[in-house]
């Protein structure tokens, strides 16, 4: 069984998605058994609307780019291969005093200011609980208010605070947790595709120490690293010198040259064929 890390270099549009699913297709299509682990999700209720009504219609908190591997992969427990989703809400600009845009830009750019729903699934007790954070739902405009309000009451979302959630969030119990999901996933797999999260070098620290292969995709490239040892050692220097963000992708590749690095080109949909996907695809095989 074969552990592949798909990391971001930019916060936004790296293309981790759309690389993880192109590449699970090509895999699948050599008979491959494939299975996905997006730990932490994130989606934004107003531009990404569609999850909106997709999660009331199921009962659950679901984001998009988990809908779309469930497009491809037809036997997902959405709960188990995406442990922990996070609903944003972009502000009411008409709240800020005197019109203020600067705060209101400021605001827009802190995504813990518009965390509105959050879902967490113990997929080995096999629980899940929805918590609502009120004081930022009550800070969206209106007409998307409400809907969040109707969301929150069909999930029967508990009302919980930022800071407790995102303490819980950074405790080892959870760690323990989200390991265990992906212990269940490999389950019967030939292959593991790990998505992190935003430009996040991992979604969670131990789940570096035991991968085979790291994908780290921004606009029109890929680098492949295969030094784990190389690549632990990066990220520890850069969290002891920076902090949090030293576990930002950036820094590993400031550090550390790749093993390859290649060109992908840009596609229309996800079934158009690219040789470069079809090479990475073989690449992993091999490894097995």
């Amino acid at each position: 069984m074969v552990r592949v890390l798909i990391s971001g270099l930019l916060t936004y549009d790296s293309g981790k998605t759309w690389l993880g699913i192109t590449l699970a297709k090509r895999l699948l299509s050599h008979g491959v058994s494939v299975g996905v682990y997006k730990p932490i999700a994130g989606h934004n209720a107003w531009s990404q609307y569609s999850t909106v009504v997709e999660s009331f219609k199921r009962g659950v908190l679901v984001g998009e780019d988990v809908l779309k591997y469930t497009s491809i992969l037809k036997d997902v427990d959405i709960e188990l291969m995406n442990p922990i989703d996070i609903l944003l809400a972009p502000p009411d600009p008409l709240i800020y005093p005197g019109i203020n845009i600067y705060s209101y830009l400021y605001d827009i750019e802190n995504q813990f200011g518009q965390i509105v729903l959050a879902r967490i699934s113990l997929c080995l007790k096999r629980v899940t609980q929805h918590l609502m954070f009120k004081n930022n739902v009550r800070r969206v405009a209106p007409p998307l208010r409400d809907e969040l309000e109707q969301l929150s009451a069909k999930l029967n979302a508990i009302e919980d605070s930022l800071d407790s959630f995102i303490q819980r969030l950074r405790s080892s119990d959870i760690e323990n947790e989200l390991m265990g999901c992906l212990e269940r996933i490999e389950l019967g797999r030939d292959v593991i595709l790990i998505e992190s999260f935003n430009n996040a070098i991992a979604p969670f620290r131990r789940i570096l120490d035991d991968i085979d292969v790291l994908l780290v995709v921004a606009p029109s490239i890929v680098a492949i690293y295969r030094d784990d040892r190389a690549i632990i050692k990066a990220v520890n220097e850069a969290v002891n010198r920076y902090g949090e963000k030293g576990f930002e992708a950036v820094h590993l590749l400031s550090r550390v040259r790749p093993s390859t690095t290649f060109y992908i080109r840009p596609r229309k949909n996800i079934d158009e064929y690219d040789e470069a996907i079809e090479q990475l695809a073989k690449a992993i095989i091999s490894t097995q």
